[in-house]
C-alpha cells in the first residue's frame, strides 16, 4: 500500500455518466479517483499505479469486465467492486472468487459508498480518508 491514506481507486466504465457519477462522489468523499472508458485502459492504468481499489463494469467491448478481473488477479489480490446488468447466476459466479464484490445495476450510491468503505477498511494499511 502507498504512505498516502488517500485510497486511490480506479474506476472503469464504457457509460461516461456512471464513471463521472461515481467517480464525482468519490473524490468528494477524499479519496483519489482514476478512471478509464475501456477495460484495455483500466488494465494499463492498473498496471502503471498503486491502485487500492478497482470498480468495473462487466460489459464493456474488446476487453470486458470479467476478462479484466482475471488479468487482474493474475497480478493482485486487490478489492474488485463489479457494477453489472449480467443475471444472477453470472454475478454469482463472479462473486465467488477472492476480493470481488458484485452491486447489481442499477445500484444505490449509498449502497456503492458503503461498499467501498467496508472493502477499503477490509485491505488497507491506513485508515479512511
Amino acid at each position: 500500500m502507498r504512505e498516502s491514506c488517500h485510497p486511490k481507486i480506479l474506476v472503469i466504465d464504457n457509460d461516461e455518466g456512471v464513471v463521472k457519477a461515481i467517480s464525482t462522489r468519490l473524490d468528494a468523499l477524499g479519496y483519489d479517483c482514476v478512471t478509464a472508458s475501456t477495460g484495455a485502459q483500466g488494465l494499463s492504468l492498473f498496471s502503471d499505479q498503486a491502485i487500492d481499489l478497482v470498480i468495473t463494469d462487466l460489459n464493456m467491448p474488446m476487453l470486458d469486465g470479467a476478462f479484466l478481473l482475471t488479468e487482474i488477479r493474475a497480478i493482485s489480490q486487490v478489492p474488485v467492486i463489479v457494477i453489472t446488468g449480467f443475471g444472477h447466476a453470472y454475478a454469482q459466479a463472479l462473486a465467488g472468487q477472492t476480493n470481488v464484490t458484485v452491486l447489481r445495476k442499477p445500484f444505490d450510491a449509498s449502497a456503492l459508498i458503503d461498499v467501498v468503505e467496508l472493502e477499503l477498511a477490509q485491505h488497507a494499511d491506513c485508515g479512511l480518508a
